[in-house]
Order: C-alpha cells, then structure tokens, then sequence
C-alpha cells in the first residue's frame, strides 16, 4: 500500500491496522482506542461512520446507540447536539465515561501526519445517497483526499464517492473469493477489505495481478495471523495492534517467500477456507449482496 509511505514510512513488513483502534484495550471508535492504537504502531485506523440527523459524519459501528454508549435509538434520528451527552466509554471501563462519539473530523485530526484512516461507510443507500459526498466534503477540509481509504459496502457508493473525491483511494469490503475479484472490477476500487477466511495463495496472486491491495479482517490469534504473514499478506486488520506488531517482529518471513515460491511452481495452494479453523456460515459469506440489492460484477 504505498499510499502509507505518503504519511510515514513503513517500519514493518506487513501493515499493522487497528480496528476500530485498538479495541481490545479501550472503547472501539473512539479517540481513546484510536490514541492507543496509534501508540502501539498501527499503521493504518479502521473505523465506521454513519450520519448525524443533521447529516454530520460519525464514528460509530451500529446504527444503533445501544451497544456501545449510554445512549439508546437510531443514529440516524440523532441530532449530532444530542451525542455530546452521551458516553461512549463507560459500558467498556468506568475510566473512559468521558468519551462521546467523535465526529470523522475529529478522527482526521488525530490521524494527519500519523496513520491512514480506514473509513467504512456504515451507511446504506437506503438511508441517504449523499453520504459519499459528505465524506468527501470532510476530506477537502483536512486536505485528506489522498491519505485515507474509504471502504464501499455497495457498487452504487462506490460511484458517488470516485465522482466526488476520484484521488481517494477505494477498498470494497468482500466475504467471499468470487466477491473480491468481482470488486477490483469496479472502476475506483484499489484495494479489497476482505473476510481473512476467503483468502488463498491464488486470490493474493490474482489481487498482486490486478495491483489491488489487501486488508484481510479481523484477527485476533497468533497462529490466524501467521497463516496471513505466509500469504504474504501487505497488512492485517486487528484488536490488538500490539500484540500483532509483535508477530511481525519476530516471524520468519522466508517461509513465505519459500512456499510463494511453490505456487508459482505450481506445486501448492494455501486455501484458508479448507483449512481446519472455525466453520463458515454460508448464510454470513452472501449476508452483503443480499442485504444490500446490489451486485458486484462476475469475475
């Protein structure tokens, strides 16, 4: 992902990207878990946003308050006044009452000069069709237009956000093989935001082919996230920035070149969906198009 040398320069092998910051030790989407993330390493911050009543761009992951603030409702029907007086931090530690729900230009600030926002649209078209122009809108401002990655549930968002902001690099979030390389097709799309278990040795291959970028989610275990190192894998999305930033410092990256190097052979193929891991819901690998009315171009 060369679009993060343009912040700072690498210092790892593979990409360290927190989700939601790092949320296994502070509240996700908040400016406390995007800090901690950022002093542990991640190279890159993936977060959620959804609009306001107001039309504001927020950091939150549900359309809904109730999980993850004191708050109750839909977003949608929030005025952005309203979240101010919310907590966004007391249901994880008593320590973080103070946190609200920031607003993406808030996370923008934090970020600049120091990581790449990931910003995954929330928001369905059904909801609001302008919610790409309003994510560009906040970009201009920070001047961010091409230091982040906005990740696209829906071909149509993908659409308005290249019109409105076409130097923003794009990422389309996938669950299967066949939605990945359906979503490189799609003109703006640069990278695939993708379920870890649909990765193979093939499918990185065919992503290197089409010079599309990789941010496999979300992983948690050591031994998941040796198994992505040996793909080759540029980045992973995580938890626990830390703890794989750990990993990457002391993996031996040889073995990945060595087994590439028998699939180009034409020896061997690495499927993570055959390997013996937790099972995979048929159901959740078509939950997007389903939900969504859209679909992606066939590979």
């Amino acid at each position: 992902m060369d679009l993060v040398a343009r912040v700072r320069p690498p210092q790892l092998p593979v990409l360290v990207v927190g989700h939601r910051g790092d949320s296994q030790n502070a509240p996700e989407n908040t400016l406390a878990a995007f800090e901690l993330a950022l002093r542990h390493g991640a190279d890159l911050i993936e977060f959620d946003v959804h609009l306001t009543q107001d039309g504001d761009v927020v950091v939150l992951h549900d359309e809904k308050l109730d999980r993850t603030t004191e708050g109750s409702g839909d977003i949608a029907r929030t005025p952005t006044a309203a979240l101010q007086d919310i907590s966004a931090g007391a249901w994880f530690d008593p320590r973080y009452a103070s946190e609200r729900v920031p607003l993406l230009d808030d996370v923008l600030d934090l970020c600049k000069g120091r990581a790449v926002p990931m910003i995954e649209v929330k928001v369905k078209r059904k909801r609001s069709t302008d919610a790409g122009e309003r994510i560009a809108a906040c970009l201009a401002r920070h001047n961010m237009q091409e230091t982040v990655v906005v990740i696209c549930r829906e071909p149509s968002r993908v659409e308005e956000l290249h019109a409105a902001s076409p130097s923003t690099p794009l990422s389309y979030l996938t669950i299967t093989k066949r939605q990945a390389r359906g979503a490189v097709r799609l003109a703006g799309v640069q990278g695939i935001d993708c379920y870890w278990k649909s990765l193979s040795l093939s499918l990185v291959a065919s992503m290197r082919e089409a010079e599309a970028f990789i941010t496999p989610w979300t992983v948690n275990r050591v031994r998941d996230m040796q198994r992505l190192f040996l793909l080759g894998c540029e980045s992973v999305i995580t938890d626990c920035p830390l703890t794989l930033r750990d990993q990457i410092e002391g993996f031996e990256f040889t073995r990945t070149q060595d087994l590439i190097d028998r699939f180009r052979a034409g020896n061997v193929d690495l499927d993570l969906e055959l390997e013996e891991l937790d099972a995979v819901d048929p159901a959740e690998m078509a939950a997007e198009e389903e939900e969504s009315g859209e679909q992606l171009p066939l590979q």
